[in-house]
């Protein structure tokens, strides 16, 4: 792979920030390039100047249709709603595809007992709303973050009646044509705030309130906004994501590329004309995708018990600004308190995720003892199959049950 290729620097020079948090927290330093870290907050700077008029123009309109008063705050209707349970967060990435039958039995499982006695929360992204409902798995939560209209079809059209049973949690800025269709077809909406300055600002004119009890910080994408749900609100501390590859397989013809992006094969939010105008799957650059294959005569207790293989897929900057974002989050999360750390299953096989490199330099990056998986310094980060992170959580939690009663 060619430097070109796979190279994403912020062309400016902000590594001070940087080398002062690698030095209070040496693991980030060896997890996480800084050319990668610097990106992070070029690329939200901007996010936030291209799309603030849209963002300020619907949250005005969210607030003066009284769809604010009559749904109210993530925050304040939501708390410590998921204790005790594990997330389970589904993309709509190509990976999808290779869980969703042992998605479709835990839900099969878990998804009809009383909610007191559930084990998961399945949060969705909008484009695996109607997916999942048409596999009959029927999400608890759909989570928005996009502020455009081009999710009004994946939210509001051909819904079947068991939609109704999804509560929707969607920033303030997203779409009110897309809110007030959601709203009017019977389903329990939730606000929540982003972190953005001018955001917090524009809500505290509109409603004269301060935004502080309904900020929730994002993360870019939706499966890293259901993560931070699942720690600010839910009081979650085991989160699984699938689906969340951040890549693309590298089909040598576009189009191919295209339908290959998405798990239903549907890029038609991402095409000039029908969407955003985000085609990602033109971008040239590559990282290295995981594929994993148990070892025989191993159960599942960590990464070491898969045979890992990495192969090149494609990314976009965009793509690799989420990725880069929940990576230095989870080496953070390290640092935390014991009660309030959480783990990540990165059940997203084919993705990129929780591939690194030390270096980045093109002899670096053809070299495979260059690459690693954040398993080996990140120790609340799993790189599993799903259906042995299920396993898992299931084994912790008797443990944890047997070990409450012996003490009692």
């Amino acid at each position: 792979m060619a430097r070109s290729e796979i190279q994403l620097k912020n062309p400016e020079n902000q590594g001070k920030g940087f080398e002062q948090l690698s030095a209070k927290h040496p693991e980030v330093g060896k997890a996480i390039l800084k050319g990668s870290w610097n990106y992070i907050g070029h690329s939200n700077v901007d996010t936030v100047k291209t799309l603030n008029p849209l963002w300020m123009k619907n949250i005005d309109t969210n607030v003066k249709n009284k769809l604010w008063k009559k749904c109210g705050s993530v925050r304040k209707t939501l708390v410590n709603f998921g204790k005790n349970k594990a997330i389970i967060a589904v993309g709509a990435g190509q990976s999808f595809n290779k869980n969703k039958d042992v998605l479709k039995r835990v839900s099969n499982k878990d998804g009809v007992r009383d909610w007191e006695y559930r084990d998961f929360i399945i949060i969705a992204s909008n484009h695996q709303f109607k997916p999942l409902l048409d596999m009959g798995i029927i999400p608890d939560f759909v989570v928005l973050v996009d502020g455009s209209d081009v999710v009004y079809d994946q939210l509001t059209k051909d819904i079947p009646k068991e939609g109704q049973h999804s509560t929707l949690l969607a920033g303030l800025h997203c779409s009110p044509k897309v809110m007030s269709e959601w709203v009017r077809q019977k389903r329990e909406l939730r606000f929540f705030l982003t972190t953005t300055k001018e955001v917090k600002e524009q809500f505290h004119k509109a409603t004269g309130k301060m935004p502080y009890d309904h900020v929730i910080m994002q993360g870019g994408n939706v499966l890293n906004t259901a993560l931070t749900m699942g720690l600010q609100v839910f009081d979650s501390r085991v989160f699984m994501a699938v689906g969340n590859d951040l890549s693309f397989p590298l089909e040598k013809d576009l189009d191919e590329r295209r339908s290959s992006y998405y798990a239903d094969g549907d890029y038609s939010s991402n095409a000039r004309g029908t969407g955003t105008g985000r085609d990602e799957a033109s971008s040239k650059f590559m990282w290295l995708g995981f594929n994993l294959k148990k070892k025989p005569g191993v159960e599942y207790v960590n990464y070491n018990s898969y045979d890992i293989e990495l192969d090149p897929v494609g990314v976009s900057r965009t793509l690799w600004v989420y990725k880069t974002w929940i990576e230095s989050n989870m080496v953070l999360n390290s640092y935390k308190p014991e009660a309030q750390k959480v783990h990540y299953y990165n059940c997203s096989e084919g993705g990129i995720l929780g591939v690194m490199a030390r270096k980045d330099d093109d002899e670096s990056l053809n070299d495979i003892n260059n690459w690693f998986m954040l398993d080996e310094t990140c120790s609340y980060w799993h790189t599993a199959k799903l259906e042995d992170a299920v396993e898992q959580f299931y084994k912790a939690k008797d443990l944890l049950t047997w070990e409450t009663k012996a003490t009692v």
